[in-house]
């Protein structure tokens, strides 16, 4: 399938992983894919940032809503209180040594056993949960349905854009941005220039 997305649309994806990995997240969510396309540099991204959907906006609705993932500090929040955190972090490595930060300890479950969050920082694959497989699912019928040949941002905007539940409705709303005008817009501006 991804063979026909752009070079822009599989960006997204990897971004989105980017983010999720940097979050502490062990999944990829359609709010990951969110705040990747606000953050990508594109026609699509500079209507939503005309929104006001910013990268920024986006992460606060976002961990106002979801929080960081297992083992993820708030650099920033500990900045505010002169605590740099990368220094703390050498310090306690040099005396405890390396990964000492990383606790195993059990987590209350706030997802479904397949979410689970293991201790350790996030390696590896990320996989996607349903919703973003969906999302994915449905930014192939988007170009299929115009016929285009390649998979676009338009294509996935509008398709992550017209999934009604989920993370990046709540998002949007908190933002104070409709889903649907959304991607109406992009509807509307795709077939002005076809």
């Amino acid at each position: 399938m991804f063979e026909r997305f752009t070079a822009d649309s599989r960006q997204v994806v990897l971004d989105a992983q980017a983010f999720a990995r940097r979050l502490g997240h062990r999944w990829i969510g359609t709010e990951h894919i969110l705040y990747a396309l606000a953050a990508s540099q594109s026609d699509i991204s500079e209507l939503l940032r005309g929104r006001d959907v910013t990268p920024q906006q986006v992460e606060q609705e976002f961990l106002r809503l979801i929080g960081p993932g297992h083992g993820a500090l708030d650099r920033d929040a500990l900045a505010a209180i002169g605590i740099d955190l990368d220094t703390v972090q050498a310090r306690i490595e040099a005396v405890f040594g390396p990964d000492a930060l990383v606790s195993c300890a059990p987590q209350r479950r706030r997802w479904p056993r397949s979410r689970r969050q293991d201790c350790g920082p996030v390696t590896g694959h990320i996989p996607l949960t349903k919703r973003s497989k969906k999302c994915l699912e449905l930014t192939v019928r988007e170009a299929q349905a115009v016929h285009s040949g390649s998979i676009g941002m338009a294509h996935l905007a509008t398709a992550l854009l017209g999934i009604p539940d989920g993370v990046p409705p709540r998002i949007l709303a908190a933002i104070g941005v409709s889903g649907i005008d959304l991607r109406a817009e992009i509807l509307s501006r795709r077939r002005q220039t076809s």
